[in-house]
C-alpha cells in the first residue's frame, strides 16, 4: 500500500503577542463534559516530555446518536465582535481507536454562539494521530457578535469509541490588530488531491461515457436535399445534471443592488435551486405567500425548484403547537396530514422534488409518538397531493464508503430500505454533504455512492458546502467533490447550500465574497460547470449533409447557415444520442 498523504500540514509562524484571552489562565479546568455518562468520560492526566504537563483525556465509550451529543465545552471569558481575528492553539493525540487507514481518531473544534440565534464562528475537523502529539492552530475571523454567556468553545466527541488527549489550549482574540494571514495555521489536505491521482483519470473517463452523447445534425435545403458544407453552431443552454444552490425568497423579492446582483447570479449560475428556509413547515405557515412568490419568479426564469422540507420531525424544528399534541396521537397525526396536503397542494405542479422527511436519525420526536410507519404515510400523502415531484429522504451522514461502522450512515440505509419495502413512493436519496475540515477522499465518496446506488434510486448532494478558511484546499475539494459525483451514474445533482457570503449560513463556505468578487472555490465551480463540462461546437456538414459532434447531456440551441439562409432551432441531447434534422427554407 502506498504511503498515505498527510491529512494535515502545519504552517508554523510565531503567534503575535497581545490579544485578549478567551479562556481562563488554566483553561483545562474550564472544560466540562456534556452528554450521557454512558457515552463518554473526561479526565485530566499528567503528560511528560512535552512543553505542557497536563492534558484532557476524552474517552468516547459508545457512539451516541450525533457527533454533537457529547462535547467537552468551556464558556469564554470575553466577548467577540464581528470581524475579530481569533487564534486557537492546542496539541492533540489519539490513545485508542481511530480509522484503520490513517491510524487517526478525531474530534472537531467548534466556537459557536447558541443564543439568541445560532452562529457558527468556526468548526474544524481535527484528526488526532495515534501516539504522536500534533500541534493544531486554527485562525479565523468572527462572522457575528457574541457575549461570553451566549458562546461555547467545544471539542465534539460523538464518534466511534476512541480515546484522545488534548493539551495546552490557548484561545486568543486579536480583534482588529492583526491580519488573518499573519497567524499560524494548520492547513488541511486529503487523499487523492494530487493532479495525477488514479481516481481522477478513471472519473474523467466515466464522465465522458455517462454524461456525454453523440449529436448528429442533418441539414436539408429547401428541396429536402443534403446541404453540404453548411455552417453549424451548437450552443449549450442548460445541463441535464442539476447544478444549483439554496436561495432565500426575501433576496429574490427585495430591492437594492445586492438583490439585483443576487438574482442575476442565480440566472447565470444555476439550473435548479432549493428554497433554503421558506418552504419549511414553520416558515410556510408564517408566510406562505413569500415562498409562492419566490418560486414563481424562479420558474419564470426557467429554473427548476426543489422543495425543502415537509416534515423535520422534532419538536424544535416544527410549529410550536405540535409538542402539545404529543399526548393525542390522532390529533398529532391529523396535524401532520393536514400540513402535508395543504403545502403540497398549494405548490402542485411547481416543484421537481420534495424532501418529505428531513434528518430522521437525529430528529424523531414525532415518530417516537406515532411510530416509524407513519413516515410511509407521509410519502403517500405527498404523492397523492402532487404525483409529479420526486420524493426524497434527506439526511447528513457522511457520504463515505469507508465509514462502514458509522451508525448514522447505516441507519440512513436502513431507513431508506424500510421506506421502499413499506411501499412509500420514495424517489431519491439526499445526502446533505456539509463538509468541515475532514475532507472525505474522493475515492471514498465514489465507494459511498456505489453502496447507496444498490437501492436503485437517484442520489443528490442536496446541501453541499466546504467550511474551511484554507481557500486553496476549499477550491480543490470543491472541484474533486463535484468531479466524483458527476462521474457516478447514480448521482443526478449537486446543490450548494448558498453561494454568496452576504447570505450564507457559514459565510466562509460561500463561492462569492460579500463584495461579489469570486473566491477560488467559486472559480472551481465555474471552471467545471460552464467550461470543462459545457459544450459549444462549430463546424460544417459533410458530403451527406450531416455534422457530427459530442456534447454534454442537456438543452441546446443549434444554428445552421447554408446558401445565405440561417435557421436556429432548439435541441435536447439525451442519453443514447440525438439525431436532429434542420430544414433551411
Amino acid at each position: 500500500m502506498p504511503a498515505l498523504e498527510p491529512l494535515y500540514a502545519q504552517v508554523v509562524k510565531s503567534a503575535p503577542a497581545g490579544g485578549v484571552p478567551m479562556l481562563p489562565p488554566d483553561p483545562l479546568d474550564a472544560f466540562t463534559l456534556t452528554g450521557a455518562k454512558e457515552d463518554a468520560e473526561m479526565d485530566i492526566v499528567t503528560v511528560t516530555g512535552q512543553p505542557f504537563t497536563r492534558a484532557l483525556r476524552l474517552r468516547t465509550k459508545t457512539r451516541p446518536a450525533t457527533e454533537f451529543a457529547v462535547q467537552a465545552s468551556a464558556t469564554p471569558i470575553a466577548p467577540v465582535k464581528r470581524g475579530d481575528v481569533l487564534l486557537a492553539t492546542f496539541y492533540v493525540r489519539a490513545i485508542e481507536g481511530g480509522q484503520p487507514e490513517t491510524g487517526e481518531a478525531h474530534t472537531r473544534f467548534a466556537f459557536v454562539r447558541t443564543n439568541p440565534r445560532f452562529a457558527m464562528f468556526t468548526m474544524r475537523d481535527v484528526p488526532a494521530p495515534r501516539g504522536k502529539w500534533r500541534r493544531v492552530d486554527i485562525a479565523f475571523r468572527a462572522n457575528d457578535d457574541g457575549t461570553p454567556d451566549e458562546c461555547r468553545v467545544s471539542f465534539l466527541l460523538g464518534y466511534a469509541p476512541q480515546v484522545i488527549e488534548i493539551g495546552v489550549i490557548s484561545f486568543v482574540n486579536y480583534q482588529d490588530r492583526v491580519q488573518l494571514r499573519d497567524l499560524p495555521h494548520t492547513r488541511i489536505t486529503y487523499l487523492g488531491r494530487e493532479a495525477n491521482a488514479a481516481w481522477r483519470k478513471a472519473a474523467e473517463a466515466r464522465i465522458d461515457q455517462i454524461r456525454k452523447a453523440d449529436l448528429a445534425i442533418s441539414v436539408r435545403d429547401p428541396r429536402g436535399r443534403p446541404a453540404r458544407n453548411a455552417k453549424v453552431a451548437v450552443r449549450m443552454k442548460k445541463h441535464a445534471f442539476a447544478f444549483g444552490s439554496a436561495v432565500a425568497a426575501d433576496m429574490l423579492l427585495g430591492e437594492g443592488p445586492d438583490n439585483d446582483k443576487y438574482r442575476q447570479m442565480i440566472i447565470r449560475l444555476f439550473n435548479r435551486v432549493v428554497m433554503e428556509n421558506d418552504l419549511k413547515w414553520p416558515q410556510w405557515e408564517g408566510n406562505p405567500n413569500r415562498a409562492k412568490r419566490g418560486v414563481a419568479w424562479l420558474r419564470e426564469q426557467g429554473i427548476e425548484v426543489r422543495g425543502h422540507n415537509l416534515v423535520w420531525p422534532s419538536w424544535r424544528n416544527s410549529p410550536r403547537d405540535l409538542r402539545a399534541l404529543s399526548g393525542d396521537k390522532a390529533a398529532l397525526a391529523k396535524r401532520v396530514h393536514d400540513h402535508i396536503l395543504n403545502e403540497v397542494t398549494a405548490m402542485r405542479g411547481q416543484l421537481v422534488e420534495w424532501d418529505v422527511v428531513n434528518e430522521p436519525f437525529a430528529n424523531h420526536d414525532i415518530m417516537d409518538v406515532l411510530g416509524n410507519d407513519v413516515m410511509i404515510d407521509w410519502y403517500k400523502w405527498a404523492h397523492e397531493a402532487d404525483p409529479g415531484p420526486r420524493l426524497f429522504l434527506n439526511d447528513y451522514p457522511p457520504l463515505d464508503g469507508a465509514a462502514t461502522n458509522d451508525a448514522h450512515l447505516n441507519a440512513f440505509e436502513k431507513t431508506l430500505r424500510f421506506l421502499k419495502d413499506g411501499g412509500a413512493p420514495l424517489g431519491g436519496i439526499g445526502f446533505q454533504c456539509h463538509i468541515g475540515g475532514g475532507l472525505i477522499p474522493p475515492e471514498h465518496l465514489i465507494s459511498g455512492l456505489d453502496r447507496f446506488a444498490k437501492l436503485d434510486l437517484p442520489i443528490e448532494a442536496t446541501e453541499f458546502d466546504v467550511n474551511t478558511d484554507d481557500e486553496d484546499a476549499q477550491a480543490d475539494y470543491t472541484r474533486d467533490f463535484m468531479t466524483a459525483l458527476f462521474s457516478h451514474p447514480a448521482a443526478n445533482g449537486i446543490m450548494m447550500w448558498g453561494f454568496w457570503e452576504g447570505r450564507h449560513w457559514i459565510p466562509q463556505a460561500a463561492l462569492w465574497r460579500r463584495d461579489w468578487t469570486i473566491k477560488p472555490n467559486g472559480q472551481a465551480w465555474l471552471d467545471l460547470v460552464q467550461k470543462a463540462w459545457w459544450t459549444n461546437a462549430d463546424g460544417k456538414t459533410d458530403r451527406s449533409g450531416v455534422y457530427h459532434t459530442r456534447g454534454f447531456l442537456g438543452d441546446y440551441e443549434v444554428t445552421v447557415t447554408t446558401n445565405g439562409r440561417t435557421k436556429t432551432v432548439p435541441a435536447k441531447l439525451e442519453k443514447g444520442g440525438t439525431r436532429l434534422t434542420v430544414s433551411v427554407e
